[in-house]
């Protein structure tokens, strides 16, 4: 039997995860996004709307009634969340709960994207979803708070907690040791940080399987957490080393420190290996290796990079030609 087709909104819908999202599942469904301010890559229709305006959240997402609501913007900067509590909680607390109520207003379920920084790090095994978070850092204390509003105030929702998260559309860590690769020869990484990479294009197409195969999970009454993530898992300082290994780049090398001599911000959890056994066997979710991944990631990230370039630099010859 053909399912009805979902009309889906999905916030942050210009972001790293929203953009991916918004492309996988445009492919099938009808996608709508709320962005706050304008993005020139996304294929996806969009509206502007800045989430931490309760009043506009509410306009916007109950002018497009959708039958589902993918909550994926988020202030994902943890040092940044440190040092500016306010616009952190704006972000991360007071956004959820603007989306949260005017989702119950249509009865629309939500999918929340939460984070590993729900936890403090210092268990030694995986966490599972029946771990009690204990955040170290204002950013995980931000997510959990949103996870809470979830939990206490939505009538159906999916929360997962992802981890490490990279991709084309935004900040990463593969990102970040190619371009410090091109400027230096020796780099310092941490190596008492664990945890799983995941590419935010295995998450949405894992997100579109489920939308086809288990949608019911995701429409029914009540309220759920899941872990979801490529497998394997990394420290660091490994995770590094792959990435110029992958890249070509082996010449560059890593030198392992610890968190302490980074002196970042923000405290990090030093385990956030979260178990994925909950998300495989009640909705059939296994993603693949985060090396897989990776190995497919970089030759799209350089494509990304080259056209963005060629862009920029065809718009700069317009500006030229306009000028004179």
């Amino acid at each position: 039997m053909t399912q009805t087709p979902l009309k889906i909104l999905i916030t942050g819908a210009g972001g790293m995860l929203g953009t991916d999202l918004s492309n996988a599942l445009g492919r099938e469904f009808d996608v709508v996004g709320l962005e706050r301010r304008p993005v020139t890559h996304l294929a996806t229709p969009y509206d502007i709307c800045d989430l931490t305006q309760a009043r506009k959240t509410r306009e916007a997402i109950l002018s497009h009634k959708p039958d589902l609501i993918i909550h994926a913007a988020a202030m994902t900067d943890v040092d940044y969340c440190e040092e500016h509590h306010d616009e952190a909680l704006e972000n991360n607390v007071g956004a959820t709960e603007s989306v949260v109520s005017a989702a119950g207003e249509i009865d629309a379920p939500v999918i929340f994207f939460s984070t590993d920084y729900v936890f403090d790090g210092k268990k030694k095994g995986e966490y599972d979803e029946s771990d009690v978070p204990d955040p170290i850092s204002f950013y995980g204390k931000t997510k959990r708070m949103g996870e809470e509003i979830i939990l206490r105030d939505a009538k159906r929702a999916v929360i997962f907690r992802i981890t490490w998260l990279f991709g084309i559309w935004g900040r990463c860590f593969p990102k970040s040791i190619l371009r410090q690769a091109a400027e230096v020869k020796t780099m310092n990484v941490v190596h008492d940080q664990a945890g799983r990479p995941t590419w935010s294009w295995d998450l949405a197409l894992a997100i579109q399987e489920l939308l086809n195969k288990k949608r019911e999970k995701i429409l029914a009454p009540g309220r759920e957490i899941f872990h979801l993530g490529n497998s394997g898992s990394v420290h660091w300082a490994d995770y590094a080393r792959f990435v110029l290994k992958e890249a070509g780049l082996s010449t560059v090398k890593i030198k392992e420190i610890s968190s302490a001599d980074l002196n970042r911000p923000a405290p990090r959890p030093a385990n956030s290996v979260l178990s994925l056994k909950k998300a495989e066997k009640v909705l059939g979710l296994k993603l693949r290796p985060w090396k897989d991944a990776v190995t497919e990631f970089l030759p799209k990230l350089r494509e990304a990079l080259a056209a963005q370039e060629a862009k920029a630099k065809a718009q700069d010859a317009e500006k030229e030609n306009t000028a004179s």
